[in-house]
């Protein structure tokens, strides 16, 4: 298939893409002008690994990165024949019983989840091996999380992918981050440190989750893209958008319900918990990248960078 045929192809799945989740057409166009080629390098390195790459797409909260992923993957599967999962971190969080157990035994703000510490990283390494076993031919369940309620779903409501597959996407705000110096820890970034968390005993256990378990996970992708935030305003702003539009998802689904989702002050005070490993990864995170995107305020794509291994 020459690479004319692939493009319009690629379009015409992008193009279905964005009909099913109701998005304008200027993001199918925009995947082809910018994601199009990397989604085809990929497709390519898939079909010639003998076990599935696990390629990392990291992004600041509400940088678009759970909907470009799911479309490379849809591309991926429809245009290439590459069977491709995509997981997400956020999928992973320890239940609320479990962080409850965190608040008892380390400190206070493991009740909010998103740092490291708060994922069940056992279980996403059972799932990546699971997808990747040749011959198996079995069904894989993969855990959900609900982020109105706050807690893991009932497995019966877990989405089932059949094994191997080709490829693997593990996605999440922190994907590919690593630890901060000692140094780095002893400043407050913000008055909830300060106040909540004067003796470093939150901030030393996150970064020491990054630097054994969570490094061990990262050190074991075959690639990682990243999305790049102009600053932490702007991923604030995005995060109270992604919030506005679970809170329409959740009155949709349950129209009797007390709607459980943040408001604007709630989520203000929500992202304190990741302003620290954000802004960190915003520094460090290029210099990690296989391929880079770098986002303005309103997510448009400003340029893109490609390391020498990745070209």
């Amino acid at each position: 298939m020459d690479d004319e045929q692939n493009n319009r192809e690629a379009l015409q799945a992008a193009l279905g893409f964005i009909q099913e989740v109701s998005l304008p057409d200027r993001v199918a166009f925009n995947f082809m002008r910018w994601y199009a080629g990397v989604t085809q390098c990929l497709a390519q390195r898939a079909k010639t690994a003998d076990i599935a790459p696990t390629v990392g797409f990291s992004g600041c909260q509400g940088s678009g990165k759970s909907t470009l992923v799911a479309l490379m993957a849809k591309v991926m599967r429809a245009v290439y024949g590459v069977s491709t999962v995509v997981l997400s971190l956020d999928d992973f969080y320890l239940t609320k019983f479990a962080r409850a157990g965190l608040v008892e035994s380390i400190h206070p703000l493991f009740a909010t989840r998103g740092v490291p510490g708060t994922h069940d990283l056992a279980l996403l390494n059972e799932t990546i091996f699971a997808l990747r076993q040749p011959g198996g031919g079995g069904a894989v369940p993969l855990p959900a999380f609900s982020k109105a309620l706050d807690d893991r779903t009932e497995m019966v409501h877990w989405r089932q992918v059949s094994a191997p597959v080709q490829l693997i996407f593990l996605e999440g705000w922190c994907v590919g981050l690593m630890p901060q110096s000692e140094c780095e820890l002893e400043v407050p970034i913000n008055p909830m440190e300060a106040e909540q968390d004067p003796s470093l005993l939150w901030r030393r256990e996150v970064n020491r989750q990054l630097a054994t378990e969570y490094t061990d996970v990262f050190g074991h992708l075959d690639a990682l893209l990243l999305l790049q935030a102009p600053s932490f305003d702007a991923v604030f702003e995005w995060r109270w958008q992604q919030e506005q539009r679970l809170s329409e998802q959740f009155q949709q689904d349950h129209p009797d319900k007390p709607d459980p989702t943040m408001s604007r002050s709630e989520v203000a005070d929500f992202v304190l918990h990741y302003q620290r490993l954000t802004e960190h990864a915003l520094k460090t995170l290029p210099d990690r990248a296989d391929f880079l995107w770098e986002l303005a305020t309103d997510r448009a794509v400003e340029r893109m960078w490609l390391t020498e291994v990745a070209a």
